[in-house]
């Protein structure tokens, strides 16, 4: 079970979606933490699958992608009746 998050995760998760490639040590000026509280909160927060990733979020309408679609196939295999070739 993950440990339940408190006041300083959720400061660290705000920074962070604010400034996702913010250095650790800029991240633990912000916070007004020591550098290795900040880099153990924010290392046990990946292992847990709190944080997943620090890329920029994107607009895709403004990178020319004005329509988004999610699409699902599902295929079901069937016993061929045709000989296969020789």
């Amino acid at each position: 079970m993950a440990t339940p998050l408190d006041a300083l995760d959720v400061d660290l998760l705000r920074v962070l979606r604010e400034s996702p490639r913010i250095p650790v040590v800029e991240l633990a000026r912000t916070l007004g933490v020591a550098r290795g509280t900040a880099q153990a909160r924010l290392d046990r927060l990946e292992r847990e699958g709190v944080v997943t990733g620090f890329g920029p979020d994107v607009d895709l309408g403004a990178a020319g992608y004005p329509v988004q679609a999610f699409v699902s196939l599902q295929i079901a295999q069937a016993r061929s009746t045709t000989s296969p070739p020789s």
